[in-house]
């Protein structure tokens, strides 16, 4: 994604009851070269803070819900431009000339600069003792942060589905973790002090619970493992394994469906629902040699269909691929086998042995089954809340024999098919 650092910004000032402090910030914030709008998020405030920043000069729009996340998402919603720098409604004795150097930073590959503060009264309980082991856990490349809790940030929104972070204090974690398994590099820059009032310890209390409990939600998502599919067309991925897919996606991992004909009803539905969640592709089947992630950027699953006569090609390529990109060790890469989907007397030696959480991906895959015209698949039971997969390694040998090129008594293959399914 390219971007440079003269794009404009937006300055997101999310604001509940700061009507003493609101119009000098937004007076301060007003004055950066770089900065072409100051939008204040009204999150529901009883001291006319709205209303405060309107007369300063501020855009600002109103969300009802409470918590600094909803207040967060609809900002990022709202704002005119790509570029998002998210700040505190309280920060009118701060030296806002600091921020010029998060703005400066931004690079061609930059999707998140985080502004690294330190405060002299407060040694930061909560990122030592509970952030930074959980990030070291969920996503090591984020391990060397020193302020990855910083709520003060310039994000590039075009990296992330920003509607579906998280409505709570969490959300700037979240956003952090999003815009790291997209793809896109988080960057910290040395913003000096920040003097926040004292807090007390049912303050912290209440934030560990919150931090805690979005750590346990996010950890089975693996937002850093890539999942890759390959497939005939949409038609042929099992609603349950398309639900799983679809719950990644808007978890935040990056997914990638490599089709034969991308171009079906629900390849069409499937294109139109996932078109707000950057982290979910559609390509054509053959470029998944040139275009499936190598083992530098993570660990990779990759689903390929079960091998039946009509699919053995693609499972055969998938294959082939793999053991290319396997210069990240064999933990780098494993490979399941989708679904069929109609398993009821299609393919009698399929035996799922590993199921996946697809929840939160089962309300989009029933929008895309209703809008692909599958009238006989929009039941409750179409999408069902676990997909299940068989693992390669659970095959029987003759038959691994034959995907991986070797004449069987049963099965004859081709030695080196390329992914669209012709023999070399």
């Amino acid at each position: 994604m390219q971007n440079t650092s003269s794009d404009p910004v937006t300055i997101l000032i999310p604001a509940r009851n700061e009507a003493a402090t609101i119009a000098r910030v937004i007076d301060r914030f007003s004055g950066l070269p770089w900065a072409s709008e100051v939008l204040v998020v009204d999150n529901g405030s009883e001291d006319g803070t709205g209303a405060a920043a309107r007369s300063a000069g501020a855009r600002v729009v109103h969300e009802d819900r409470p918590g600094m996340g909803e207040a967060v998402r609809t900002g990022l919603a709202a704002a005119r431009t790509p570029w998002v720098m998210k700040v505190d409604a309280d920060l009118d004795r701060f030296d806002i000339a600091k921020f010029s150097a998060m703005e400066a930073a931004r690079g061609p590959h930059v999707g998140l600069v985080k502004g690294d503060w330190t405060d002299p009264d407060d040694d930061m309980p909560m990122t030592r003792l509970l952030i930074r082991p959980a990030i070291a856990h969920l996503a090591p490349a984020l391990s060397g942060l020193r302020a990855p809790n910083s709520g003060i940030y310039l994000v590039d929104r075009r990296w992330i589905a920003h509607h579906e972070i998280v409505g709570t204090y969490a959300a700037d974690l979240d956003v952090m973790l999003r815009v790291s398994a997209a793809g896109a590099d988080v960057i910290e820059v040395d913003i000096g002090q920040i003097a926040h009032d004292t807090r007390s310890p049912s303050h912290y209390g209440a934030m560990a619970t919150t931090i805690m409990g979005f750590f346990l939600e996010r950890q089975p998502l693996e937002m850093t493992t890539q999942l890759v599919v390959a497939a005939p067309d949409a038609d042929m991925i099992a609603p349950e394994a398309l639900a799983f897919f679809i719950a990644r996606a808007r978890g935040g991992a990056r997914v990638s469906l490599f089709l034969n004909d991308p171009d079906t009803g629900r390849g069409r539905a499937l294109t139109a629902t996932m078109k707000p969640f950057p982290t979910f592709r559609i390509h054509p089947l053959r470029d998944l040699r040139a275009q499936c992630p190598g083992a530098a950027t993570g660990a990779t699953r990759i689903f390929a269909p079960y091998p039946v006569a009509s699919q053995c090609d693609i499972t055969r390529g998938v294959l082939s691929v793999q053991s290319g990109l396997r210069q990240g060790g064999d933990d780098a890469f494993a490979l399941w086998l989708l679904p069929p989907p109609d398993r009821q007397g299609v393919v009698q030696h399929f035996t799922a042995d590993t199921v996946f959480d697809a929840g939160s991906g089962v309300d989009l895959c029933r929008q895309v089954l209703a809008a692909g015209q599958d009238t006989t698949l929009t039941d409750a039971a179409a999408c069902g809340d676990h997909a299940v997969f068989q693992s390669y390694a659970s095959l029987p040998d003759a038959l691994k024999l034959g995907l991986l090129g070797v004449e069987t008594e049963t099965q004859g293959v081709a030695a080196d098919p390329d992914v669209t399914g012709k023999p070399a």
